[in-house]
């Protein structure tokens, strides 16, 4: 046994059912491993190391196990750095194989070298190096227990080429980690529930964890015993149905005129397994003076950047059973006709014909229609950009687990991650909404959708321009732009190019028959949206 085939037992130790890769000549012996176990786990060759990584982050989203990934030195080991830094952010586990050189080489910059410990300790949860053959098995185990441990997180093991090429007799793989329990402390669940009592208008942040517990139903009776309203952190849409009484909308980088006036108004906030990021938090202005804080998170080390009123490192889901056991009876009338109104306003806000556009394609009434078209469980993988912001402000996600998006906002997410959850997800429905820049990206990635047959949709919003950023231009300077416009191929004849059927649509009339047909082929397909530039957002006021 070789140190690649430790690997891939490991793996298999741990029930891995998927990686991403791209092949290296370094781990050439992990190939031949995963060659010989393709009936357990599932290789998916990408063209680029960050879409393996992008598809490693959606992967989890759809099917709430750990995928992991395997990249070769230096150039492939930077490239696969961006869905570190998202996946970190995201608290979304997997671990990254780099494939390193020999170790009698290393020290000298030689041919490809990076110290990898001080590349990816910044954004990773951990950094692994196996120092030789009998470590493999002991490391990889380490690094997938982890990655799945307290807060989830990216974990990076690096293995030189020479102890993936050499040969043991046997190798011992540790027994697999029982996952802690971390249940609530009794005497914070008891402040916990005078807090909440003594609350007039309280109001529930839910975040990455409540995603990666599988919470939800924990989240919405915890919602309901309290007569709280619920806002999602940023890109977490999918952590309580959009159609619950208590749903406010998604805490994005647009406040919207009934958040702000209900966080004006809340005097406690329940952060529930969310870090309260600088987005979720308007760069950190809430919660304010006059505001209590309830903070649930698994990680004790977060509640150092918070003067939290109770703090509780236990998980999400222990912890909101019992907290909602002790509250007991019905919420106070009050709150519950405060959230009722609240949830009116987020119920009238997401309802096409507020915006007129001035092109040929409105996007409210785009997404209305793709609203009544896909099932509810189909999952989103949505890049970043401002065309996202037509998508945050319409579709309603009723399914947890159906909304993989990039946290850390990296553009290029939305087709590999795509085909991640498409990988974790075989009988459910896969879309990716992507803008023309996200696209020209990562786009090649749809060559892998063709290769390994996942029939995604995937839909081009093309307003040729990099629309954030001309935002933000025009807001300082006015009717002024620079570097942001965008040339771009024909996107129907590119996905023609791939060999998927692909459709334009230059009317808001045709998105309904391009779904159609779409949605019947049985492949991956492709819809190119025509927009008018001055359609770029949803929203009026400050950009970021």
């Amino acid at each position: 046994m070789n140190g690649g085939d430790a690997i891939v037992a490991t793996l298999q130790s741990r029930e891995i059912e998927a990686v991403f890769f791209v092949p290296g000549g370094t781990y050439v012996t992990v190939l031949k491993a995963l060659s010989t176990v393709a009936n357990s786990i599932r290789a998916i060759p990408t063209r680029l190391e960050s879409s393996a990584t992008f598809a490693a982050d959606a992967y989890f989203v759809a099917k709430r196990k750990p995928a992991c990934v395997f990249v070769s030195r230096a150039p492939g080991a930077t490239n696969a750095a961006i869905g570190i830094h998202s996946a970190m952010q995201a608290s979304r586990p997997m671990v990254l194989f780099i494939a390193n050189i020999p170790k009698r080489l290393q020290g000298r910059e030689a041919f490809q070298e990076i110290d990898y410990r001080l590349m990816y300790a910044p954004i990773a949860k951990a950094v692994f190096e196996v120092n030789s053959i009998n470590e493999v098995a002991a490391v990889t185990a380490r690094a997938l227990d982890l990655s799945v441990s307290g807060r989830p997180g990216p974990v990076v093991v690096v293995v030189s080429k020479d102890i993936l090429d050499a040969e043991t007799e046997s190798v011992q793989i540790p027994k697999r980690a029982v996952l802690p329990s971390a249940g609530p402390d009794p005497v914070a669940i008891s402040e916990a529930a005078a807090l909440i009592r003594d609350a007039r208008r309280p109001v529930i942040i839910a975040g990455e964890i409540v995603a990666s517990e599988n919470a939800g139903a924990e989240l919405s009776q915890f919602a309901e015993a309290t007569g709280a309203i619920v806002m999602s952190a940023y890109r977490q849409q999918d952590v309580i149905d959009n159609e619950h009484p208590a749903h406010a909308g998604h805490l994005s980088l647009n406040r919207l005129p009934f958040q702000e006036e209900a966080l004006k108004e809340c005097d406690l906030i329940v952060a529930i397994g969310t870090r309260l990021d600088s987005v979720t938090s308007n760069d950190y202005a809430l919660p304010t003076a006059d505001q209590k804080l309830l903070m649930i998170y698994p990680d004790a080390g977060e509640f150092s950047q918070w003067q939290a009123d109770v703090a509780i490192a236990a998980q999400v889901g222990p912890t909101l059973r019992v907290l909602t056991g002790e509250l007991g009876g019905s919420a106070p009338r009050e709150r519950t006709e405060w959230r009722d109104a609240v949830h009116r306003k987020e119920v009238e806000f997401a309802q096409p014909g507020e915006i007129q556009v001035q092109g040929d394609v409105d996007m409210a009434k785009v997404i209305k229609v793709f609203n009544e078209k896909v099932p509810a469980d189909c999952i989103i993988s949505l890049d970043a950009g401002t065309f996202g912001r037509w998508i945050s402000r319409y579709y309603r996600y009723r399914v947890p687990g159906t909304n993989a998006a990039p946290v850390s906002g990296a553009m290029g997410y939305g087709v590999p991650g795509a085909i991640g959850a498409q990988v974790a997800a075989p009988d459910r429905m896969v879309f990716c909404w992507v803008g023309d820049g996200g696209f020209t990206m990562t786009g090649h990635e749809v060559a892998t959708a063709v290769q390994e047959n996942l029939p995604v949709k995937f839909i081009v919003c093309d307003n040729a321009a990099w629309g954030s950023i001309l935002v933000h231009q025009q807001k300082r300077y006015g009717d002024w732009d620079f570097g942001t416009r965008l040339v771009s191929p024909d996107f129907t004849a590119l996905g023609r190019g791939y060999g998927i059927p692909s459709y334009a649509v230059k009317k808001t009339s045709e998105f309904a028959s391009a779904m159609d047909e779409a949605m019947a082929h049985p492949g991956p397909a492709l819809i190119h949206l025509h927009l008018d530039l001055r359609d770029v957002s949803p929203f009026t006021g400050s950009a970021r």
